[in-house]
């Protein structure tokens, strides 16, 4: 379509999430073959991105950038603190 000569990004999705916890969860609509990526702004501390079913806790300050298969990989942040965004980009 003409809409998507202009579109510019790969991703078709596109989920903003501002000041809250999610809690573990695995993105049942995206797909398993493709990273979600997700990108934090804003003037917060002491957030973690936790993976249980790897094991793997991060830091996840300001700016930081976390790609993964949000559809495979179970996933949550926690114990933010201040005032966050989060721009998720992911394809179903």
């Amino acid at each position: 379509s003409e809409t998507l000569q202009y579109w510019a990004s790969m991703f078709n999705i596109l989920s903003i999430i501002s000041n809250q916890q999610t809690p573990n969860h695995q993105d049942h609509l995206s797909i398993p073959e493709c990273f979600d990526i997700l990108t934090t702004v804003w003037n917060y501390s002491n957030a973690r991105m936790g993976m249980p079913s790897l094991q793997l806790e991060f830091r996840y300050d300001p700016g930081c950038m976390i790609a993964f298969s949000g559809r495979i990989v179970r996933h949550g942040v926690h114990a933010v603190e201040g005032d966050w965004i989060a721009w998720a980009w992911y394809m179903r």
